[in-house]
């Protein structure tokens, strides 16, 4: 694996190696000290951690039916993945999730990073002499590390700005979990490209990262300095709508502060900046773990990777590990390892045909090894086209569950319609025959009708009679039949005349 001189052939040291595959940066922590090294001054069985930049990565939300059972969650959520995040079927992911505490009605919420496994060699292709690295996370979560070692507390809702040189990033902790991150385009390349297009002279990057590092954003040189107010101020604003957007997307009351930190260290003047756009409190993101913190000025970064790497091996857990470079197991628990043992022992018992046995086993194994890769590689294309056809299904059935609403609503139309069109034609002839019937009445009591009200399924029919016992008779005639309900108030003399009135109120029983 390493080399025999140096330290990386000692044994005797179990420090921690943070590794940066973009700048190249790698660090020792061992002994509650920072030191810069080179793989040759590395100890071989030192814990090797690292990590992908947020851009590198893809984080987003997923929501999922309370229903799903925890042995479905994860197919579920990988089927909801390469749906809603436009993964590639062709594409083998790492993809890792977290519940979040947000909820709504009967979805839970998950937030999902997905990493392109391919990508990972590519972005370590530069870190030589390294074969094996134990733990590989992404930029966002290293800030977990921070509550679980108490740095910070989980009460508050904390928001973490970085600017590496080739990206940046904003992410957002709640009760001390990551809720949100998004990559933003001001790098610290971008803005130094940008400040010498906006200045119209060229200004390598080393010589701005200096001018950063050494005054800030005060700046002697006037020109300089309204360059420099403009462009942070572009900066701030962009963060500002990003910080907004993500406390209207996962619904978050306030946030309490932000930790704002640069690859090139300590930028005067940069923590007023934030916290004039952005109005919320600000520092830099400076947490202090080496004795010689004073004396090695450490990357933030690798300062996560050690809490991280030491947060890992007091609780193992590969669930969010992403490395593809894990050193193998030991000698004895690898299959070769096993075979040898196999053959020793055979060896030992018989003393006979040990190197037929031994090229049989060593054939045998690894034709066995082949066969097996071939397989899993295969069922992993077969999985993934499965879950991006099964997302398909998913979404078709939803487009059919809204065409069948639809349809439903038309039927309930015609349904109701056809009913009315009934009620027309079988109801009113009966209505008709009835008032018939009413009228013949009248006239068989001496009585005529003056006017008629029709009021739904009741009509009032002011009659008028040369007596008003004509109109009393009248009323009990009617009340003898079961298909009248007959009332009326009173009846009045119209003095002028010598006639009778009354308004008789008749309900008609007609379905």
């Amino acid at each position: 694996m390493f080399g025999k001189s140096g330290k990386l052939g000692s044994s005797s040291s179990k420090g921690i190696v943070t590794i940066d595959p973009y700048s190249l940066k790698t660090y020792q922590f061992n002994n509650n000290s920072f030191e810069v090294a080179t793989p040759k001054e590395l100890y071989k069985n030192s814990f090797y951690i690292s990590y992908i930049q947020t851009k590198d990565l893809i984080a987003s939300t997923v929501d999922v039916n309370r229903n799903v059972t925890d042995e479905d969650l994860q197919d579920a959520i990988e089927i909801k993945a390469y749906d809603e995040l436009g993964l590639d079927g062709e594409i083998e992911y790492s993809i890792f999730y977290f519940e979040s505490d947000k909820q709504e009605g009967d979805e839970k919420i998950f937030n999902v990073i997905a990493v392109d496994k391919t990508s990972l060699t590519d972005i370590f292709s530069e870190v030589k002499d390294i074969n094996y690295i134990d733990y590989v996370t992404t930029a966002p979560l290293l800030f977990k590390s921070l509550y679980q070692k108490s740095f910070l507390t989980p009460e508050k809702t904390d928001c973490f700005i970085y600017l590496h040189k080739d990206d940046a990033f904003v992410t957002i902790y709640q009760n001390g979990e990551h809720v949100f991150s998004k990559s933003i385009r001001y790098s610290l390349k971008n803005i130094s490209d940008t400040f010498s297009k906006e200045l119209g002279k060229r200004v390598s990057e080393e010589d701005f990262y200096k001018m950063l590092a050494s005054s800030g954003l005060q700046n002697k040189n006037n020109t300089y300095q309204q360059q420099l107010m403009k462009l942070f101020g572009e900066v701030f604003v962009y963060i500002n709508d990003v910080v907004s957007y993500a406390k209207r997307a996962h619904k978050l009351d306030e946030i309490h502060q932000i930790f704002l930190g640069t690859e090139i260290g300590n930028v005067s003047g940069l923590e007023e900046y934030c916290f004039n756009y952005v109005n919320i409190s600000t520092q830099k993101l400076e947490f202090k773990i080496a004795k010689n913190s004073d004396d090695v000025w450490v990357d933030p970064i690798h300062t996560l990777l050690a809490l991280s790497a030491q947060e890992f091996q007091l609780h193992p857990d590969d669930n969010f590990n992403i490395s593809i470079f894990k050193r193998p197991p030991p000698f004895r628990q690898r299959s070769s390892g096993k075979l040898v043992q196999v053959v020793t022992m055979s060896f030992i018992l018989s003393m006979l045909y040990p190197a037929y046995q031994f090229i049989y086993e060593s054939i045998f194994l690894q034709q066995e090894l082949k066969e097996f890769n071939a397989k899993h590689q295969n069922l992993v294309q077969i999985s993934s086209k499965r879950k991006v056809d099964l997302a398909k299904v998913v979404k078709l059935q939803k487009n059919v569950d809204l065409k069948l609403l639809e349809k439903n609503k038309d039927l309930n139309f015609r349904t109701k319609l056809l009913e009315e069109i009934y009620t027309k034609k079988v109801s009113y002839p009966m209505k008709a025959k009835i008032l018939t019937d009413l009228f013949a009445k009248i006239t068989d009591h001496n009585s005529k009708v003056i006017s008629i009200e029709n009021i739904d399924k009741e009509m009032i029919i002011n009659v008028e009679s040369s007596k008003d016992k004509y109109i009393t008779e009248l009323m009990k005639d009617l009340a003898e039949y079961s298909q009248y309900d007959v009332s009326t108030e009173l009846i009045e003399k119209d003095e002028n005349r010598t006639i009778y009135q009354s308004a008789i109120k008749v309900g008609l029983h007609v379905k």
